[in-house]
C-alpha cells in the first residue's frame, strides 16, 4: 500500500506493526489497516481501511533495511530521511510518530493489550514518557487510559508475553511486582537467577511468579537445542536455588492461564499476593529504565 501511494501515512496498529512493537497478532484478526487523515472523522473509507482523524499530523519516516537475520529499523523525522538516498533494498514508509501511535493504540485497545506496545517502545528507545504525555496534552479527548499505561509502563519486561502478563496482574487488582529481580544462590554465589516477577511482602515473604511460554520447552532458540528432560531438570535446580535464597513461594503461569485470567487470579490469591487496594504501599512507579522513584 505504501508503494502504491507513497503519500499515505499509516497510523494506529498499522504504525505499531511497521515499528515492530510487541503486541498480540490477534489484534489483526479483522484485517483493518489504519491511516491518518487530516479531513473527516474517524471512519472507514473502505471495508478494510479506517481513517484516524488528526488535526496536527506528526509524521516520521521508518526505513526497513535488510540485514542478516532480519531487518534494521530506523526512525527519523520526515525531512531527514527524505533528503537522503536510501540503500538498495531499503523500504521507507511514512507513519505517525511513535508517541502518537502509542496514544492512538492506548485509546483503542484494552490496557493489557496495549501495555506490550508501550513497554517495547520504551525498551527500544523509540519514545519517552514525556513525549507521549505531550501528545496527550494536544488532544481534545479523554486520555485517561493512556495515562494509566504511562503510570505502569516498564521497559524491564523482556518481551510481549511478559508485558501482557504484567498488565493482567495489575488489571486483576494485585500489587505492582518488581521485575527482573536477581537472586544469588547462597550455596554457590557465582550462580545468579533472574525471575520475571517478585513481591517482597510486608510480613517478610518473598513470592516469585514465572511466566512460562511453551517455547521455553520446545523452541530450539530458547532451549539451546536441549531436550525437554534437560530443561525441566534445570528448572528444578533453579527452584531449589531460589528457595535457598529465601524465596517462600514460586508460582508458574502459562499463556492460557493469563488469557483466561481466572486460573492466574486463583494462583495469586492462593499464594496471598498483596492486593493494591489493601496495600497502597505497593503502588510504585518507575522511570524509563525501570527504576523505582
Amino acid at each position: 500500500m505504501a508503494y502504491r501511494q507513497p503519500s499515505r501515512i499509516f497510523a494506529g496498529l498499522s504504525a505499531a506493526a511497521i515499528l515492530q512493537l510487541e503486541y498480540s497478532w490477534r489484534l489483526h484478526d479483522d484485517d483493518t489497516v489504519f491511516i491518518a487523515s487530516s479531513t473527516g472523522g474517524n471512519s472507514r473509507c473502505h471495508a478494510n481501511i479506517r481513517r484516524i482523524f488528526m488535526r496536527h499530523m506528526p509524521v516520521v519516516r521508518v526505513a526497513h533495511s535488510p540485514c542478516p537475520g532480519g531487518l534494521v529499523i530506523s526512525v527519523a523525522p520526515e525531512h531527514a530521511l527524505s533528503a537522503a538516498t536510501p540503500d538498495p533494498g531499503t523500504e521507507i514508509v511514512r507513519i505517525t510518530s511513535p508517541a502518537r501511535t502509542l496514544v492512538d493504540c492506548g485509546l483503542r485497545y484494552p490496557f493489557a493489550q496495549a501495555m506490550p506496545m508501550f513497554n517495547s517502545a520504551l525498551r527500544k528507545g523509540l519514545v519517552t514518557l514525556d513525549e507521549v504525555m505531550e501528545t496527550c496534552d494536544g488532544l481534545q479527548a479523554n486520555h485517561g487510559p493512556v495515562l494509566r499505561l504511562l503510570h505502569y509502563a516498564n521497559p524491564l519486561c523482556e518481551n510481549g508475553g511478559e508485558s501482557w502478563c504484567y498488565a493482567t496482574i495489575l488489571d486483576l487488582g494485585f500489587a505492582v511486582p518488581q521485575l527482573q529481580h536477581v537472586f544469588v544462590d547462597p550455596d554457590a554465589p557465582w550462580k545468579r537467577y533472574r525471575v520475571d516477577f517478585v513481591w517482597h511482602t510486608q510480613d517478610g515473604r518473598i513470592i516469585v511468579l514465572e511466566y512460562d511460554g511453551t517455547g521455553k520447552y520446545v523452541d530450539p532458540k530458547m532451549t539451546g537445542r536441549r531436550g525437554v528432560q534437560s530443561v525441566v531438570h534445570d528448572e528444578r535446580e533453579r527452584e531449589d536455588a531460589l528457595r535457598r535464597a529465601k524465596v517462600t513461594t514460586i508460582i508458574r503461569t502459562t499463556f492460557d492461564e493469563v488469557a483466561q485470567r481466572s486460573p492466574l487470579m486463583h494462583k495469586l490469591l492462593d499464594a496471598d499476593v498483596p492486593m493494591t487496594g489493601m496495600h497502597p504501599f505497593y503502588e510504585r512507579r518507575t522511570d524509563i529504565r525501570g527504576r523505582e522513584y
